[in-house]
């Protein structure tokens, strides 16, 4: 369950966030992203479990920057 406890601690972190909070930290998650993939081609990647979570990470942000801009 450890990553149920992260996922509501980066919700409520991104919660707390405005538009441009919410694009720096998506810009700073793909960048995460691109590193991990790169590193996953090298063969140096050794949770490859990071790269999904990564990738929940990116659509949890997407989520909240899509509310943020509805209101």
């Amino acid at each position: 369950m450890p990553n149920n406890r992260l996922a509501k601690e980066s919700r409520e972190e991104l919660n707390g966030l405005d538009a441009a909070g919410l694009r720096a930290k998506l810009d700073e998650t793909r960048l995460k992203l691109w590193q991990l993939q790169f590193s996953l081609g090298k063969r140096q990647l050794e949770n490859t479990a990071e790269l999904a979570n990564t990738r929940k990470q990116i659509a949890r942000i997407l989520t909240y920057l899509n509310q943020v801009e509805a209101k």
